[in-house]
Formats: C-alpha cells, sequence, structure tokens
C-alpha cells in the first residue's frame, strides 16, 4: 500500500487537478460514502486520532543533510518525553559523539563536544534561519510524523481524492485549479495534507507560501505499528526558499519504553559560541 502512495505522490505533480470524491473510486461502497459526506473538519480530526503519541520514544537513525550542495551524513540517538523534551546525539558515521541537543518547550542548547563549545538560544534562531514560526510542538510534530499547521491561524476546508490518497487542503474547491497553473504572490499560504485512506496517517504535508517564494515538503513512508501508532521509519523534508535545504532521516530503532534519562552537562572548561 505504501509503495503504491509512493508513487501517487511522486506522479501527483503532472496530473490533472484534483478531484473530488467518487464512489467509483472505490471497492466498499460504505466506505466511498463515508469519505464522500466528510466534512474537512471530521478528516482532520480522524488525522489526529491516529497520530503517533507516546508518552516516551527512544530512536537510532542514519541522517543526511544537504544545504547549498553541502551534503553531511551522520548518525543520530533521539530520546523524547511528550510535550516536555526532545534530546539528540549526533556522531559522524564511525566516529565518536560530536554534539548533544537539548531542547526544551521554550528553549534550544547545544553542546559541541568537537570545539568544546556550547550555546543556547530560544526559537528566533530557527525561526531566522529557515523563516518558519518553528516552536516544540512542530519539532515534536515533525519528529513523529504528526500533522502540524505552518500558521495557527490555517484552517482547512477542503477535501479531495487522488486515486487513492486523500487530500485534506487550506485552499477552497473554486481556488484550487487557478493555485495549480500559476504562481500568485497574492494568494493566502496553501497547506495541503495527503493522507493514506488506511490509516489516516500523513504521508505528505505540502506547503507554499508564494508571497516569499518558499516551499516546505514532509514526506513520510515506511510505517510500523505500535501500541502508540504507526511510526514512519522513513522522513524526508524539503525547503525551497533563498537557500535550499533537504533532511532526511532513516530510523533503524525506535523505542517506546520509559523512562528515559536525558544528560545535558556542560563542562566548566566550554566556552560560549559567538
Amino acid at each position: 500500500m505504501y509503495v503504491m502512495a509512493v508513487i501517487v505522490l511522486g506522479s501527483a505533480s503532472c496530473k490533472s487537478p484534483y478531484k473530488t470524491v467518487k464512489i467509483k473510486d472505490y471497492k466498499d461502497e460504505r466506505e466511498a460514502k463515508m469519505l464522500e459526506d466528510s466534512s474537512a473538519n471530521a478528516v482532520y480530526l480522524l488525522i489526529n486520532n491516529q497520530s503517533f503519541l507516546p508518552e516516551w520514544f527512544s530512536a537510532k537513525a542514519n541522517v543526511e543533510s544537504t544545504s547549498d550542495n553541502n551534503t553531511l551524513s551522520f548518525n543520530i540517538h533521539i530520546r523524547n518525553k511528550k510535550d516536555s523534551l526532545i534530546w539528540i546525539s549526533i556522531t559522524p558515521l564511525l566516529g565518536i559523539e560530536a554534539a548533544r541537543v537539548y531542547i526544551t518547550r521554550d528553549s534550544l542548547f547545544l553542546m559541541d563536544r568537537i570545539n568544546n563549545q556550547y550555546a543556547r538560544s530560544d526559537y528566533s534562531f530557527l525561526n531566522e534561519r529557515f523563516n518558519i514560526e518553528v516552536n516544540f510542538d512542530m519539532l515534536q510534530s515533525l519528529l513523529h510524523g504528526n500533522f502540524f499547521p505552518y500558521k495557527h491561524e490555517n484552517k482547512f476546508t477542503s477535501v479531495y481524492l487522488e486515486d487513492p490518497i486523500i487530500i485534506l487542503s487550506t485552499l477552497k474547491k473554486r481556488a484550487l485549479k487557478r493555485s495549480l497553473e500559476e504562481k500568485d504572490p497574492n494568494k493566502p499560504i496553501v497547506q495541503d495534507l495527503f493522507i493514506d485512506p488506511i490509516n489516516f496517517r500523513v504521508l505528505k504535508n505540502d506547503i507554499e507560501d508564494d508571497k516569499i517564494q518558499k516551499k516546505l515538503t514532509i514526506t513520510y513512508a515506511n510505517f510500523v505499528h505500535t501500541e502508540k501508532g504507526d511510526f514512519p521509519l522513513n522522513h524526508q523534508t524539503d525547503l525551497s526558499a533563498q537557500k535550499n535545504f533537504s533532511f532526511k532521516i532513516n530510523f533503524n530503532k525506535i523505542g517506546i519504553e520509559g523512562p528515559l534519562e536525558f544528560p545535558f552537562s556542560i563542562p566548566e572548561k566550554y566556552t560560549p559560541m559567538h
């Protein structure tokens, strides 16, 4: 099912505008009728109800980060306490720990073990770097493959079907064709969620902001089932703006047991980053 979803998503840009749900698109007529009659709010609630929401989360993953044609590959260990803390240990391939990150609801801490330095910041650092309103809830949602609104005021108003992916959009149906055909700096920010019709997990979160010439796309694949929900082992984030940025995460181990420890103590010899 997920292979089919990837094929559909990969070819979506060259198809005609989305079509509304029709019973003929589904073998199960009852399922089709449910989707056809669903409001955007009903689909939105289904997505939230199927979120991956463990109290504790730990994982190991391989990461590839590309920015301005510079590519870095490294391993990470992640620990997360729901709605409270995210801890990340960064290790070069076949190397020792290079950095450690400690994220709370209002602050970000970085310890550079190679240069014996540390930094502390609020979320304004990420906001300025990526020109996005980043907060803890967004980072946690990205980590877990859950939905997040690009802007708090974003309202999802329309539901579409794209053989067989469900699409929940902030764009009203009458404006969709124009949006697909041309760039319009006066149109509102468009956010589309591509949803698996079986488990209602997010396969792609697509955000386009023509006012500042920016596009953000997050894709998820290779889901595994846990008692806390389905988790995607493959994440990819692509940002197209003044600078292009790509971030791929391939998880090779996850856990949902706790409690976990979050060791982060800055040695006295470390100096502040400038």
